[in-house]
């Protein structure tokens, strides 16, 4: 017997045309020239915990309460575990952040559900990037199995205030 359908599966676009356009994606919301692209996306500047490597990551996101929510379920995640100070990149400005990670399924859950019914399941699905099997929003239960399955979290990135300059 096969099994039933998953409700939520994670939609991601190829990874050669992730790597093809990502580069020009950094360079334009390094710039003046963000408003080019989407007004919900971000550059975020973090550091690997173990490799010390740099990381520019572009990712969509969306405020709430002076604090900006990135959806994403991406390996480098692990670096911002536990919470950790990054910087962005948004509208052409770098700003330092505080960026907390929230994993726990019933949170994360509640919070995309919120999203799709905000968003409507079209744009949700885009936004959010999955990929919705069902003929309405899905439920709880089957947002936390999609949840446990993929790895979806949300990162809550806050202003810090930017270090003293040398001189101050």
């Amino acid at each position: 017997m096969d099994p039933a359908p998953l409700a939520v599966t994670r939609s991601k676009p190829p990874l050669a045309l992730v790597r093809a356009i990502n580069p020009v994606v950094r360079r334009l919301l390094r710039s003046r020239a963000h408003p080019l692209l989407d007004g919900a996306v971000l550059l975020l500047h973090l550091t690997g915990r173990r490799s010390s490597r740099r990381y520019d990551i572009p990712v969509g996101y969306r405020g709430v309460a002076g604090r900006l929510q990135v959806f994403t379920d991406s390996p480098w995640r692990a670096n911002v575990r536990g919470g950790a100070d990054i910087e962005v990149s948004l509208r052409g400005n770098r700003l330092p952040m505080r960026v907390e990670l929230d994993e726990d399924p019933d949170r994360v859950a509640g919070v995309y559900a919120g999203r799709i019914a905000e968003l409507g399941r079209g744009p949700a699905q885009r936004r959010l990037g999955i990929r919705i099997h069902v003929g309405r929003a899905p439920t709880h239960d089957e947002l936390v199995a999609a949840i446990r399955r993929t790895g979806l979290s949300i990162l809550t990135l806050t202003p810090r205030p930017a270090p003293p300059t040398v001189g101050s």
